[in-house]
């Protein structure tokens, strides 16, 4: 078994010396759609693989009730050529080497990371063995960097709210996205000037307790909390063979999680207070406030109250992360390790020498991502969170009234 063949693409320009730009009236150049002819402007993605030394990525968040970080990455490059240094007029890329350089990670051709250089760092050597370290950052630092005018939107689902905001002329977001619905409806609430867009797009996830992120391919990607009910698993960890093997597991069981008094407002209404009694007589009263909530009815607010309470009242143990080498796997098995992204579905099993039940098995959802590759090594880790599984049907409300996305409970 070796480790999955990496490919690292970086964007340039497109210069007399790197695919020729089209030229009018020139016979060669001046033909489009052909290979080894002209190009109209934009970028050309180049395989630097050959001269990558090492590769770190990090995606996802630390916590359950944070927000999706943007996903970052270091690239160490062999630059005794001097190829990368934005100085080198003699390099092929020139004057190309330059911030907001698209960049693509692959590993057996599956995409792991996608984003934007973000700083060029040069370190020179005094043997001439100089190398260049790309910091690369995804569409979320582009989306940070940008800022909305006041404006009243509509009543919406949370999924048209975002759709909305990105397709408003001063954001005009021409990246890839997939867009659920959601669960929740937003009010028809005033957005003030200069409101920065990636904070408000993360307000709107809050108020649907959903999944706010870019994928691994570059995809801005939203799915609703109702996304994630009755999961099925799409890989199985396991130390005994039948699985993808780990060789680091994580376990949490605290009060890092643990709410039982939650407190919900949006500008519709009241503050909305909900706790349970008996998990506060046992832990103490934890408070949990969301109170900038764009929920368009209390009653909606409340529901959403109440989703937390039942997922964070009582403390879990929570197997919150492993680590995988992947030289150690058949092909297949880095393939499906590789594709495993952002809210996709594993199932952890713990073998267990002493103790009764010889096994625990888990089912959890993937909330961080990370990859460390170094010649004949790579190494994913992965963050977990617990799947929810305490939401049942109840009538009439606004959130679990409806038995497509509940559980009905006997």
């Amino acid at each position: 078994m070796t480790v999955p063949i990496m490919q690292v693409l970086v964007g340039f320009q497109t210069t007399a010396t790197l695919g020729t730009p089209f030229q009018l009236n020139d016979t060669f150049y001046g033909v489009l759609d052909t290979a080894g002819r002209g190009l109209l402007g934009g970028v050309v993605m180049v395989d630097l693989t050959s001269i990558v030394e090492s590769v770190n990525i990090t995606r996802g968040r630390n916590r359950q009730l944070d927000q999706f970080n943007a996903g970052t990455a270091t690239i160490a490059f062999n630059n005794q050529t001097q190829v990368l240094n934005p100085s080198n007029t003699a390099s092929a890329y020139y004057p190309g080497v330059l911030p907001r350089c698209p960049v693509q990670v692959l590993a057996n051709g599956i995409p792991i990371y996608t984003g934007l250089v973000t700083d060029w760092n040069l370190d020179y050597d005094i043997s001439n063995k100089d190398m260049m370290y790309a910091s690369c950052a995804d569409n979320f630092t582009v989306l940070a960097n940008q800022a909305l005018n006041a404006v009243t939107p509509s009543t919406q689902t949370t999924g048209a709210r975002i759709n909305a905001i990105l397709d408003l002329a001063e954001i005009a977001y021409t990246g890839a996205r997939s867009i659920d619905t959601g669960s929740s409806t937003l009010g028809a609430f005033a957005i003030s000037q200069d409101t920065v867009c990636l904070n408000y797009l993360q307000q709107v996830n809050t108020s649907e307790q959903g999944y706010l992120f870019m994928a691994a391919n570059g995809t801005l990607t939203f799915k609703g909390r109702s996304s994630v009910l009755n999961p099925v698993a799409g890989a199985t960890f396991n130390t005994d063979g039948t699985g993808l093997p780990y060789q680091t597991l994580i376990n949490q069981y605290g009060d890092e999680l643990l709410y039982n008094y939650i407190v919900t407002q949006s500008p519709a209404g009241a503050v909305q207070t909900t706790s349970n009694a008996t998990s506060i007589n046992t832990y103490q009263a934890q408070q949990y406030a969301l109170t900038d909530l764009l929920n368009s009815t209390t009653t909606e607010v409340a529901g959403l109250g109440n989703y937390l309470l039942g997922k964070y009242q009582n403390p879990v143990l929570r197997f919150t992360g492993l680590s995988t080498q992947l030289t150690a796997l058949s092909e297949a098995n880095q393939n499906i390790a590789l594709t495993l992204d952002l809210t996709s579905i594993c199932s952890v099993v713990k073998n267990f020498v002493q103790g009764t039940p010889a096994t625990e098995t888990q089912t959890l959802i993937v909330s961080g991502v990370s990859h460390s590759i170094t010649p004949g090594s790579h190494v994913i880790a992965y963050t977990f969170e617990s799947t929810d599984s305490n939401q049942y049907l109840t009538l009439n409300d606004t959130i679990f009234g409806t038995l497509n996305n509940n559980l009905l409970s006997f």
